[in-house]
């Protein structure tokens, strides 16, 4: 042939291909650009691009990968349910990732409320819809490529947030998707409970719903009743100290004298605490907790990421970069 053949509009069994080359080609571009990708997190947060141009950038892959491929697509269709669901979630990753606490010099204690605000949704988005790739029965058969795409990301800054976000709309949908998303992986991650991801993640998820409880406990409200995932990880944890002294969260009394208690348990884990800040007590103004915003040490948390395999736990340094 002289010449390739035309494009035509619609869908076809290589548009999944074709998205996932979008992506490939736009991270290639942009790398001579204002990005900078390596991997994992894909950090676009090299100078000297503005966070607007960031932005702009993406918002036009979006839009253009909406009119090219997405809304060609047939949901019925499996493949192009999960292009659909993949597509999307990419770009939520991007964005997420271009506005992530890490670009901040505090790491991000000092970002205004309505930021966390974004980044609180998107990472939910994300979460949501790794969830949604599992609802299709009929996508069984490309859960292989599911399984390697967790969304670490967007997973742990959302459990960072609901350590402050005790109440509210984001709150209730937040620990939804977080017990779907555990009950979805957790053959794979009864296999890796050994490995420094699960430790880490475990507790920090752990600490997020003792917030909850705490939050609970100082507005004189019921507990609420723990998800599966809690229950699950209380199983093998046990209860988490509460201000330096374990007791059992299931009881409101215990609790609430614990709330005042300094007393040193020498039973506390503090390997398992690493790169993480306590929960705070509870006290909350529209489901955000009110005291002082604690950051995260993200370089802890890149590095579980760049070391994590998911068909292993770690060691080879492979994570997913979409």
């Amino acid at each position: 042939m002289a010449q390739l053949p035309p494009e035509r509009p619609g869908a076809t069994d290589m548009t999944f291909c074709l998205a996932r080359y979008e992506f490939g080609n736009f991270l290639k571009r942009s790398s001579t650009d204002f990005f900078f990708f390596e991997g994992a997190w894909a950090k676009p947060d090299g100078p000297p691009a503005s966070l607007a141009e960031k932005d702009r950038a993406i918002d036009e892959l979006a839009l253009h990968l909406e009119e090219k491929y997405i809304v060609h697509c047939d949901t019925n269709i499996t493949l192009h349910f999960l292009t659909k669901i993949f597509t999307r979630t990419a770009i939520y990753r991007m964005r997420l990732v271009a506005h992530h606490p890490r670009r901040h010099p505090d790491k991000g204690v000092s970002m205004p409320q309505e930021e966390r605000e974004y980044l609180c949704r998107l990472s939910l988005n994300i979460v949501e819809n790794d969830n949604l790739s599992y609802s299709n029965k009929s996508a069984d058969k490309f859960a292989w490529y599911v399984n390697m795409s967790f969304p670490f990301p967007a997973f742990i800054y959302l459990i960072s947030e609901l350590r402050h976000r005790t109440r509210g709309e984001l709150s209730d949908r937040g620990w939804t998707a977080m017990n779907e998303a555990f009950r979805n992986r957790i053959k794979y991650i009864a296999a890796k409970r050994e490995s420094p991801m699960f430790k880490a993640t475990s507790v920090l998820t752990l600490k997020a719903w003792q917030a909850r409880e705490l939050d609970a406990v100082a507005h004189d409200e019921p507990i609420p009743e723990a998800p599966e995932c809690i229950t699950t990880l209380r199983s093998i944890f046990g209860d988490l100290p509460v201000k330096g002294k374990r007791s059992s969260i299931s009881d409101p009394n215990s609790l609430q004298t614990s709330l005042s208690s300094t007393t040193h348990d020498e039973q506390m884990k503090p390997e398992l605490y690493t790169g993480m800040t306590p929960a705070s007590e509870p006290a909350t103004v529209s489901g955000m907790n009110s005291t002082e915003w604690s950051p995260m040490d993200w370089s802890y948390w890149d590095e579980l990421v760049q070391n994590w395999d998911p068909q292993v736990g770690e060691g080879n340094g492979q994570s997913d970069s979409q």
